[in-house]
């Protein structure tokens, strides 16, 4: 279990994971700004291989989906540049993220779909193929792509 001085359970909490991809626990925060945190929107981290992933979710009054999705948790994207100190830093390591990678351009992987698909980016469009089908999904957004994806 990740343990650290600044997870106080309401800002920065350490919640589980419920993706079998994700390698241990999910790091929950949100920015301070206010005093309700329930009123706030989540900020969840989490690493994929060795890779750092984050996703936005909406203040828990709302729920988990955002109203303009298309009703399903939103996919993990990656963190193109992890920090090297702090909080997420020390989350990151723990879980075995690196925190420097070489740009492999002909295979960009820039997150995750819901059960775990590498989507990649190249030549202007996004790319996944769809684990329940084995169907290869290509949009111009990662809006579109969602969208695809759940039809």
């Amino acid at each position: 279990m990740f343990e650290h001085k600044a997870l106080d359970g309401q800002w920065n909490r350490v919640v589980p994971a419920t993706e079998s991809f994700v390698n241990g626990e999910i790091l929950e925060c949100r920015d301070n700004v206010g005093d309700e945190p329930g009123k706030i929107s989540r900020r969840q981290y989490a690493v994929i291989g060795d890779r750092l992933v984050e996703r936005c979710l909406p203040p828990e009054a709302i729920g988990d989906f955002w109203s303009h999705d298309v009703a399903q948790l939103s996919w993990w994207g990656s963190v193109m540049n992890p920090p090297h100190c702090g909080l997420l830093a020390d989350f990151n390591t723990q879980y075995g993220g690196l925190h420097r990678r070489d740009l492999d351009v002909g295979h960009n992987v820039v997150g995750y779909a819901a059960a775990g698909e590498e989507i990649t980016l190249g030549k202007a469009s996004y790319a996944v193929k769809r684990a329940s089908d084995s169907a290869d999904l290509v949009a111009a957004s990662m809006l579109e792509l969602r969208k695809l994806y759940y039809a």
